[in-house]
């Protein structure tokens, strides 16, 4: 149930972001696949994956950053150029871990979600789990939302954040095509984002204040009023909620 539930969260992702390749090492392969990918290029890939994996370990020292890239190709036999690894710098090392972190969520959520007596609870845990990959990173991810946060790649955060609602709902068990389909993706996305900056504040224990931020977000999202407004103020919570955290944290200036 595994891959299938793992093929389904690629194909849809593949479909809703053709620039954003899913990136599980284990599903890759060096036979000719349908898109036209010759085993040359999957080899090609498998090692560009292996080092922004070993990458992503360097990024609580050195930040994330092209530094780390070259630092995890040197370490593992390569030109520290690396060139294609990581062409848009630290932002391509950003794209990798999200789309890691979904890949893993899928499979550890896989055959814990029929335990939910409701889709809200449901979507609370996939939410929970998410984050969960982002710990951790946490002291780190306020510069990661900073790169994102830059004129030229606010394209990019938002398809990942909006591929990562519409993931999250699929999960979920939400295959409708309601006219509030966009409304309830906004407001799980607007949810997520929220506690994800609130999660980079948090000093609690075992970040217990992250947990109970997330359950009441959840029982305003319930509220028909609260999906309503975030239909209309989709794009100025995402700029608002980013700008707060960055500007406690002295990334953007008041």
């Amino acid at each position: 149930m595994t891959t299938r539930l793992l093929g389904r969260a690629v194909a849809t992702r593949t479909v809703a972001n053709q620039s954003i390749r899913p990136k599980i090492r284990h599903l890759q392969s060096s036979v000719p696949d349908s898109s036209g990918f010759s085993g040359r290029d999957n080899t090609k890939n498998n090692t560009n994956l292996e080092i922004l994996d070993l990458a992503l370990t360097k990024v609580h020292d050195l930040g994330w950053s092209s530094t780390a890239v070259s630092r995890a190709a040197t370490e593992l036999g390569y030109s520290s150029m690396a060139h294609g690894v990581a062409p848009d710098g630290a932002i391509s090392l950003i794209s990798h871990f999200m789309d890691r972190a979904l890949d893993e969520t899928c499979i550890e959520v896989d055959d814990q979600l029929h335990e939910f007596p409701d889709t809200s609870e449901c979507l609370r845990f996939i939410c929970t789990t998410r984050l969960k990959q982002t710990l951790p990173y946490v002291q780190r991810w306020p510069e990661a939302a900073a790169i994102l946060a830059q004129p030229q790649n606010v394209p990019l955060a938002m398809r990942h954040l909006t591929n990562l609602s519409s993931q999250m709902w699929y999960l979920a068990g939400d295959k409708s095509t309601r006219i509030d389909w966009y409304a309830r993706r906004s407001a799980l996305a607007a949810v997520y984002l929220s506690t994800e900056l609130f999660m980079c504040e948090d000093r609690s224990p075992n970040h217990q204040d992250t947990w109970r931020f997330l359950k009441q977000r959840f029982q305003d999202m319930d509220k028909a009023e609260y999906i309503g407004s975030k239909t209309v103020a989709f794009g100025e919570q995402f700029s608002r909620n980013l700008y707060n955290i960055l500007a406690s944290r002295g990334y953007v200036s008041h």
